[in-house]
């Protein structure tokens, strides 16, 4: 064979090998499996070093009212309250109440007198005027804020009315129901008091037929549906959280309610006030807490606080009560909402002549002699508790949940 047949049989020979190691390869990488992917199972443990917190609580402040009905001032309390010099000293009345006053937020009563000055005599019904000490003393014992709009509100007429407003602002208390001005009318009164917003608003049925004139209506609250319905909304438009109605209104000497009340405070309650006060019967009227509709919540009503301080001595014109609300704010959802009520039935010792007259007293004292002053005779202490059993008697009966505040 010649050297190009050896040449050409290699050369074959390479080209042969070539293509076998290439299919060879390819048939390799072909027949690589694929990878299974396997769920790996197992049962889920807690571990032992968790630990769950408690969702968070929610941020909950509170304050407290004191509420109380008339502070009256006859011609009697006048002359006993009056000094060797020509002076009025009205404080020793409160004294012996002077502590269970203070023990609130925001104390409020029922101015049911004027104080027009010495132009007018000083006198008691059927036209109060009293001297302007009598407001150092209501302020002394603890008040912070008063009610005018009452019956009584032009017993000295349109200037006494002023005037009147006048040393309220000076012994710096707070008022509502009867106004200086448009503008001090308008001026919806709204207190802050520790973040929690309150509205007073303060009616009277009338004032013994004599009104101011037509240019001065906004010197006087006189209840009206529409008008409380107004004034509620412009209130909450305001910011209030919350709104208290204060009405005078009802029978005097009579513990009703009559129908009278009941619509009164069925207006303010579908208005969407959560609390509703009444004064003027000289009584204690009954209370509820009922729901409302209009603020999807629990109302609280008290028909009539009675009298707290008077000279009106016969059977339950003697016997007053100072009431104690509680208001809470949740500051996690912003509700505001009356929380629960109690009340601390209260008498007045209206003396024999002596100079100690016109005294408040927590008629829960009468069922402990060691804590009455010795100038109160066994009669008096039966009086006061007859005070006592007909004020718990007829503020919870219709509101057991009414809570008795101890007397210490």
């Amino acid at each position: 064979m010649s050297k190009y047949g050896y040449i050409f049989i290699a050369f074959c020979s390479i080209l042969l090998l070539f293509s076998t190691c290439k299919t060879t390869k390819e048939s390799q990488v072909k027949q690589i499996p694929k990878a299974e992917i396997q769920e790996i199972k197992k049962e889920y443990q807690i571990a032992s070093s968790i630990t769950y917190l408690p969702p968070p609580e929610d941020s909950i402040s509170q304050i407290t009212i004191n509420l109380v009905g008339d502070l009256m001032c006859h011609l009697p309390q006048t002359n006993n309250a009056k000094l060797s010099n020509g002076d009025y000293d009205f404080n020793p009345s409160f004294e012996y109440v002077k502590p269970y006053l203070q023990d609130a937020d925001l104390t409020i009563g029922n101015l049911e007198t004027t104080f027009a000055g010495t132009t007018q005599p000083y006198a008691g019904y059927p036209a109060f005027n009293s001297p302007d000490a009598y407001c150092t003393a209501i302020k002394n014992a603890g008040f912070d804020f008063l009610v005018t709009a009452n019956n009584h509100s032009m017993d000295t007429r349109e200037s006494g009315l002023l005037r009147t407003l006048d040393v309220i602002k000076q012994h710096q208390l707070g008022y509502a129901g009867t106004y200086s001005s448009q503008r001090d009318h308008d001026s919806i009164r709204i207190l802050n008091i520790k973040g929690i917003k309150l509205g007073i608003l303060n009616y009277t049925y009338g004032t013994n037929g004599s009104y101011p004139i037509t240019d001065h209506r906004y010197m006087l609250n006189v209840i009206d549906s529409a008008d409380i319905f107004n004034a509620i909304q412009k209130a909450k438009t305001k910011g209030a959280e919350i709104i208290l109605v204060f009405y005078h209104m009802g029978i005097e000497n009579v513990t009703g309610p009559i129908q009278s009340q009941k619509d009164a405070v069925r207006f303010a309650l579908e208005a969407g006030a959560s609390i509703v006060i009444g004064s003027h019967p000289h009584m204690i009227g009954p209370s509820q807490q009922i729901y409302s509709k209009a603020i999807a919540d629990t109302a609280f009503v008290a028909y009539s606080l009675g009298n707290f301080l008077s000279n009106q001595y016969w059977r339950y014109t003697d016997a007053g009560v100072i009431l104690q609300l509680a208001i809470q704010k949740n500051h996690t959802n912003h509700k505001v909402n009356f929380k629960q009520a109690s009340y601390l039935p209260t008498w007045v010792y209206r003396g024999d002549g002596t100079k100690k007259m016109h005294v408040l007293f927590p008629s829960q004292w009468a069922l402990d002699s060691t804590k009455l002053p010795t100038f109160l005779s066994k009669s008096h202490q039966q009086k006061m508790q007859e005070a006592f059993d007909d004020t718990k008697l007829i503020l919870t009966k219709d509101n057991p949940s009414l809570n008795l505040r101890i007397a210490k």
